[in-house]
């Protein structure tokens, strides 16, 4: 069953590059970090974002299985244009 995961990487990659990182949502976020955020399938396609991140000399901060966030908290995420 998936799960939603919110990982967090050193420094801002554009969400152009969510091809790369299993179509997750790429949120450049205050700080100098980036915040991946969706579903992954499972431990297997967590460990193979995990290896992907280390590929590309990310730094990782945080990998977290989380609850999706409502509608409401998705309020000025990424995919909202003011």
């Amino acid at each position: 069953m998936p799960e939603f995961y919110e990982i967090r990487v050193k420094g801002h990659l554009d969400p152009y590059w969510s091809d790369w990182f299993a179509d997750l949502e790429i949120c450049p976020l205050d700080g100098d970090e980036t915040l991946f955020s969706g579903y992954l399938a499972d431990q297997a396609a967590l460990h193979g974002l995990i290896k992907r991140i280390r590929d590309f000399n990310l730094t990782l901060v945080s990998v977290n299985a989380a609850a999706p966030p409502s509608h409401d908290d998705r309020k000025g995420d990424c995919n909202d244009e003011d």
